[in-house]
């Protein structure tokens, strides 16, 4: 009986060392990856610790193609998109990027979809394929189309140093309309005026710890007579000296009245007097361009929103 419990203790310990294992060698591939990333698409600016969290969830499917080792390219995959598909540059021209492309579009074809995604799924590290080096025309030519049309999406970016905006401050009432940041006793209120002004943000308020004061993506809200007529969400990394604004909402009725232009001038303002260096939003397209253009943002990139329906490869 000693010998059977000393054995299980045993067993105990080598399967806590396997797990331990196990997560080192996914951290060590995450980083890989990362790295990797950064290299050839240092243009897009996503937070480090947010882009690790998605490369690193454990649904994925990737793909790691190496020669003598060395990590050659990339495809991380989840559901029916594709986060990211990158060669590294001196590994590039081989056909190694089809052969991924290649092996991705299989793989969401046994998962059973009727389409295929570049970019944005459930999260996104970046919400298309950029088209400053003309890598969308490789997936152009593999019958990728681009569903929005005329409307383009964009990154956005600005240099908080050149942000000049001193008439007010969160907390402030403008307008008779109260912008403060958000509390837990918000959140219902919030999800109301989200759900009318842009149903596809829901989710992202929902998330509870959002409301809490040590959070590191704060709401700001426009508030009048206890009515949430407007929210904007905030990123905040210290360590990247790193900003953002987005998810910018308006309920239908309170709109064309400044209450966003409001929210972004107000949340900048405070990015920046937080010590942050750089501000930046991300999946933004056309037609609010000009909102955040008003606080000072200018385009960074922009996207190609590539999308394939399955019929097409199995044909």
């Amino acid at each position: 009986m000693m010998l059977c419990r000393q054995l299980l203790s045993g067993l105990s310990i080598m399967n806590d060392m396997i797990f331990v294992l196990a997560e080192r060698r996914d951290r060590l591939m995450t980083n890989e990856i990362y790295d990797l990333y950064k290299r050839n698409l240092p243009e897009i600016v996503r937070s480090e610790e947010k882009v690790k969290d998605i490369i690193g969830d454990k649904k994925n499917y990737i793909l790691t193609p190496r020669e003598d080792g060395v990590l050659a390219g990339v495809s991380v995959v989840n559901e029916n998109t594709i986060y990211l598909l990158c060669v590294d540059k001196p590994f590039r021209n081989r056909g190694i990027g089809s052969d991924l492309l290649t092996q991705s579009e299989k793989y969401i074809i046994s998962d059973g979809y009727e389409k295929i995604a570049l970019g944005v799924g459930k999260e996104y590290i970046m919400p298309g394929v950029p088209m400053n080096d003309g890598a969308h025309a490789f997936f152009q030519k593999r019958g990728y189309v681009n569903p929005w049309g005329d409307t383009g999406c964009f990154d956005m970016g600005l240099t908080l140093e050149d942000f000049q905006y001193n008439e007010h401050s969160a907390g402030d009432v403008i307008d008779g309309i109260t912008y403060r940041w958000a509390a837990p006793d918000d959140r219902d209120s919030i999800i109301s005026c989200v759900s009318d002004a842009e149903e596809k943000f829901v989710q992202l308020y929902q998330n509870k710890q959002l409301y809490q004061t040590d959070t590191n993506r704060p709401i700001l809200i426009a508030e009048k007579d206890d009515e949430v007529l407007g929210v904007i969400m905030l990123y905040v990394s210290h360590a990247e000296n790193l900003g953002s604004v987005g998810a910018t909402a308006t309920a239908h009725k309170h709109r064309n009245k400044g209450i966003a232009t409001n929210m972004v001038k107000l949340g900048t303002k405070y990015l920046k007097d937080i010590g942050l260096k750089r501000a930046c939003l991300g999946y933004t397209y056309t037609q609010i361009v000009h909102m955040y253009g008003r606080a000072g943002y200018k385009v960074s990139m922009e996207y190609f929103m590539g999308e394939k329906e399955i019929a097409q490869i199995c044909e």
